[in-house]
């Protein structure tokens, strides 16, 4: 039998993997209010790529999401709120609810955590491609653990690379990270001869 929990969601329009810092803003009162219940009981919160409608009102998400946890946080100008989280947890949804406020929940059911995995050496290309990524996403606002496994290659990789959605999502339901490299590199090789 399946073991779900009950999660407060966030809607995002892009997609977070684990290991993956991610600065957010916060206005919305029931984000207010999400963080603030966070922060006070310690614990997480998920996010889930926005399928269809926006990050501001009604949005419908995608079935697989990550859990994340606030790791910094700061009171800006004009209430809004700063927040780091870090990617966590991979989770499937299998129901989504609504509170009076609007804030979505979610129960989830958690995907396998694998142990990790050294990177292959046949993978160097890869580390080549991430570092070029990097060196180009400088503008960007997320931070990057060391790459110190497969895991954390494919996830990089799958945050930096401009991917469909869908595909997006499959990486993220994808347990092996051999097989999510796989994947990586066959895009990145069907790119190579548009």
């Amino acid at each position: 039998m399946k073991v779900l929990s009950q999660i407060p969601l966030f809607p995002l329009s892009m997609a977070l993997y684990p290991g993956v810092t991610l600065p957010l803003r916060i206005f919305e009162q029931r984000y207010l209010r999400l963080v603030s219940e966070v922060l006070k009981s310690d614990s997480g919160f998920g996010i889930a790529l926005i399928r269809s409608g926006a990050e501001v009102g009604h949005a419908s998400v995608w079935p697989l999401g990550l859990y994340v946890h606030i790791v910094d946080w700061s009171q800006g100008e004009e209430g809004l709120l700063h927040v780091e989280v870090q990617g966590q947890r991979r989770f499937r949804i299998h129901d989504v609810g609504r509170a009076a406020d609007n804030l979505q929940t979610a129960e989830v059911e958690w995907l396998p955590q694998p142990p990790p995995q050294p990177v292959p050496a046949e993978c160097d290309g890869l580390l080549a491609v991430l570092d070029e990524l990097k060196e180009r996403a400088t503008m960007l606002p997320l931070k990057f653990a060391p790459v110190d496994s497969a895991d954390a290659l494919s996830w990089q990789l799958a945050q930096l690379l401009p991917l469909d959605d869908k595909v997006r999502v499959e990486l993220l339901g994808t347990e092996d990270p051999l097989a999510r490299l796989a994947s990586i590199a066959a895009s990145l090789d069907r790119w190579a001869h548009e």
